[in-house]
């Protein structure tokens, strides 16, 4: 992380935070349609989405110094098409899934995102669900390595039908050992 800064937090999101969690989708998808990444140019993730997300509390967000920088949806073994995959995961258990993850630009490249996923590896930890589970177009190559970057490996290709295909990465949270003999 480039800068100090003075106070960051994890926590659930707000309808107060709604504004400020589509306007971090928007960018994001501005960034990723000017780089020529497809990845969410088909109108997802709609304000809807977030709404959703807020509604059912699984909205997630960084702060820094009370402005929102980070955004994702965290959601308890909430993806269907994971049931599905060419390839292996890791764990068959409970999962995380990280969803609409993005930051705001002017936060991007301070290891926000990075703090975002350490802090959902906090709560895995905290409610013993073992591992966490992404997935993002096969070349979003930031998502990618941000992913690597933090232990995640990967585990083969999910399908989403009309919205194509998704890389899919797993990390291991918690001693499998340690959870089977709870």
């Amino acid at each position: 992380m480039d800068k100090a800064y003075k106070n960051i937090e994890f926590r659930t999101a707000t309808l107060r935070d709604y504004d400020a969690c589509l306007n971090i989708i928007n960018k994001a998808r501005t960034q990723m349609i000017d780089s020529g990444l497809h990845q969410w140019n088909d109108g997802y993730p709609s304000g809807d989405d977030v709404l959703n997300d807020i509604n059912n509390g699984v909205a997630h967000v960084l702060t820094i110094d009370n402005e929102i920088a980070v955004y994702g949806a965290v959601i308890l073994n909430g993806e269907p098409c994971y049931d599905t995959i060419a390839g292996n995961w890791q764990t068959n258990g409970n999962y995380y899934v990280i969803h609409r993850f993005a930051t705001l630009p002017e936060f991007q490249r301070e290891g926000l995102a990075q703090k975002f996923i350490r802090c959902v590896r906090g709560l895995c930890e905290v409610e013993q669900v073992p591992s966490i589970k992404v997935d993002t177009h096969i070349k979003n190559f930031k998502m990618i390595g941000l992913l690597s970057s933090l232990g995640f490996c990967y585990c083969g290709i999910i399908d989403y039908g009309t919205r194509g295909t998704r890389a899919a990465f797993e990390y291991v949270t918690l001693n499998m050992d340690a959870v089977n003999n709870f």
